[in-house]
């Protein structure tokens, strides 16, 4: 009895709670319980009105109230309240709060509150509020809030605010707000958060933090880092400009009212050498006025050279630092120039840096540095 009280209370730290469940509901205790089924049982009929310390299920057991140790080969199942540790090796299934540590090897399902450890093979689901950590093969759903881990192999989904980090491989869903961060290999979704979202597609209403993936949308946020980003209330610009290096170039700017990321294509014309570019970068919009702005931006560049374009190994690399100006001529068009400082690395010699200093970065190797400029038109 001592040893099953001390567990109790380190399962109460863990959870977080220092309050212990009290149900209005009278039961009997009874410290042992031992089940068959349901109704073959130490309890009989009398099962959801018991409460015990300690219980054992073959198949699958019933019990008013849990304040101990449980352990299933089948399945257990509370009508109320379950205090302790539970384990499964299908599922457990609890009709009111939970504090301390539940593993199933299927699922695990709680009804309301939540303190603790959540662990399964396929999924846990709670239907109020959550704190402390959830792990599942599969997916992890709360109803309510959440405050902890998420970590599932598909999809966690809380229907609330999160407060904590949200792991999945596939998709992570907050209903609310997410303080903290949702990383996922396919798709992060919430109404709002502060923090990060990190996966191949993030989607917010407003977020205060950053945002990197393949594709960002949202309708207003502070940081989007990716190939392309989406902001109902950021921008939307397309660039066309000359340069030193090459004398056609296009870009898509796409961002927030204040970061942008750009992607670009070149084309520098000369016959069998011709070359093209192709590139990505990430900058800063500052607008001085309702007439002028500066942008800072860093571009990275594969330069590809005729006529074998595209064959293997022949890109070359070229990184480009601009400080370009604008001046607005109308509210949908800017004129805009800017020095630029350029850094090729390149297996072969190029006359259109030769004026730079080269340095010898080996026996196969080039490294080109030169200042350089741009000349450009951008449209709102």
């Amino acid at each position: 009895m001592r040893t099953a009280r001390l567990l109790v209370t380190v399962l109460i730290l863990v959870a977080g709670s220092v309050t212990a469940l009290e149900s209005p509901r009278q039961y009997v205790h009874r410290p042992l319980s031992v089940s068959f089924v349901p109704g073959i049982s130490t309890n009989g009929n009398e099962a959801p009105n018991v409460s015990s310390d300690y219980s054992f299920n073959i198949i699958g057991g019933q019990l008013g109230r849990l304040q101990g140790i449980e352990l299933g080969i089948g399945y257990n199942y509370e009508e109320d309240q379950v205090l302790g540790y539970q384990a499964a090796g299908v599922f457990n299934r609890v009709g009111g709060d939970f504090a301390g540590l539940q593993q199933a090897g299927v699922v695990n399902i709680v009804g309301n509150e939540f303190g603790g450890v959540q662990t399964a093979g396929a999924a846990n689901v709670i239907g109020g509020c959550f704190g402390g950590l959830q792990l599942a093969g599969a997916a992890n759903v709360v109803g309510g809030c959440f405050t902890g881990i998420q970590a599932a192999g598909a999809v966690n989904v809380t229907g609330a605010e999160v407060y904590g980090v949200q792991l999945a491989g596939a998709v992570n869903v907050a209903g609310r707000h997410v303080w903290g961060a949702q990383l996922a290999g396919a798709a992060n979704i919430a109404e709002e958060f502060t923090g990060a979202q990190i996966g191949a597609v993030n989607i917010c209403g407003i977020g205060h933090g950053l945002q990197f993936g393949l594709v960002n949308v949202a309708r207003d946020v502070d940081v989007p880092i990716g190939l392309i980003s989406i902001v109902e209330n950021g921008q939307f610009h397309v660039n066309a400009w000359a340069s030193e290096y090459s004398l056609l170039n296009f870009g898509i700017k796409t961002g927030s009212k204040t970061i942008y990321n750009i992607v670009t294509l070149g084309c520098r014309p000369d016959g069998d050498s011709t070359r093209l570019l192709a590139g990505f970068g990430i900058g800063g919009h500052v607008p001085l006025d309702d007439k002028f702005f500066v942008d800072i931006d860093a571009l990275g560049y594969n330069v590809y050279g005729g006529p074998g374009w595209f064959q293997e190994g022949e890109a070359d690399l070229l990184s480009s630092l601009r400080l370009t100006g604008g001046w607005h001529l109308t509210d949908l068009l800017a004129l805009t120039a800017a020095p630029t400082l350029n850094v090729r690395v390149s297996e072969h010699e190029d006359e259109s840096a030769s004026e730079g200093t080269v340095f010898d970065a080996g026996e196969d190797w080039d490294v080109s540095v030169w200042p350089g400029f741009t000349i450009g038109i951008e449209l709102f």
